[in-house]
């Protein structure tokens, strides 16, 4: 394994099912042409997952309650993933992707999470700092469940700065906006999150074409920067990925690839960014090397490169 562990955070975990169908019609009976396959899932987990596959160590801070607690576990262990579960009265959600080979798209239907306790939160705090020492990079992706405090967030962020490691932030408006004052080193919602998030006047979709909105969003990440020496990643789904990294803008062009399933590519581009970042890579290098792992791990059906 390389030096540097990487800490992800997952406070939204969730088991994730794949279905693929030839075609797949609203309001009709729709039989799966494979069989259902079922992972140990959740942002955080995609991460560690192709940290893992990259031969970086990495390990994920999730809570799991419930009847298939010893099931997450048992299939994280089989591909050799690091999970630190605090256990919860809250059960464990399941999403299912659907595949639609004709239309060439998946589509993720999203079960909420289940609330936590006050007990909950401060355990995941107790764990966290346990974790922490060793560690080189903290990465904290997806809305965390209900029920845990607003300051978690910002505050394991703050604990990860003390200790020196590097802060790669992947979650989205009032969430983001809280870790700011602790100076996380990247952040990197996609470009509609971020919008949704600085903006109050104008929403777009993931691939929408939104070329027209560079100066005024470059400008807020210019500001970002200013105000908090962090660093911005913008990815577009199939458009360009925009960048500010203080000092210059960044383009990153897209790559085409035949995609099958689209599910955890933002995660494979933060697993391969931190990755690259943590073996001395530049910025945009370690940016383009993400791309290059969320294209990989596009082109083909389940989780992983």
């Amino acid at each position: 394994m390389k030096e540097g562990k990487v800490l992800a955070v997952c406070l939204s975990p969730t088991f994730q099912n794949t279905l693929v169908f030839d075609d797949f019609k609203e309001d009709e009976v729709n039989r799966a042409v494979s069989d259902l396959h079922i992972d140990a899932s959740g942002k955080g987990i995609n991460v560690i997952r192709i940290l893992n596959q990259l031969g970086r160590r990495a390990e994920c801070l999730v809570q799991l309650g419930g009847p298939r607690v010893q099931e997450y576990l048992d299939m994280g262990r089989k591909e050799g993933l690091e999970i630190s579960a605090v256990l919860c009265d809250a059960i464990t959600r399941t999403c299912t992707t659907v595949i639609n080979r004709r239309l060439s798209t998946s589509t993720e239907l999203v079960e909420n999470a289940h609330e936590v306790s006050q007990k909950t939160d401060r355990d995941v705090k107790d764990r966290f700092l346990s974790i922490l020492p060793g560690c080189k990079a903290l990465v904290i992706s997806g809305t965390k469940a209900p029920g845990f405090s607003a300051d978690i967030y910002p505050w394991m962020v703050k604990k990860a700065k003390e200790n020196g490691l590097i802060a790669v932030i992947d979650v989205k408006k009032q969430e983001l906006i809280n870790c700011l004052e602790h100076h996380p080193d990247i952040i990197k919602p996609n470009l509609s999150e971020f919008v949704e998030t600085f903006f109050d006047d104008v929403r777009i979709t993931e691939n929408e074409d939104s070329e027209s909105l560079k100066p005024r969003v470059m400008e807020k990440a210019k500001e970002l920067y200013r105000d908090y020496g962090v660093k911005t990643i913008l990815s577009r789904g199939r458009f360009d990925t925009w960048a500010f990294d203080g000092k210059e803008f960044i383009t990153v062009p897209s790559i085409n690839v035949p995609v099958v399933n689209t599910i955890g590519c933002g995660d494979s581009m933060t697993a391969g960014l931190v990755d690259a970042l943590l073996d001395g890579r530049p910025f945009a290098e370690s940016i383009r090397f993400g791309m290059q792992c969320a294209v990989q791990r596009a082109s083909h059906l389940y989780h992983g490169l």
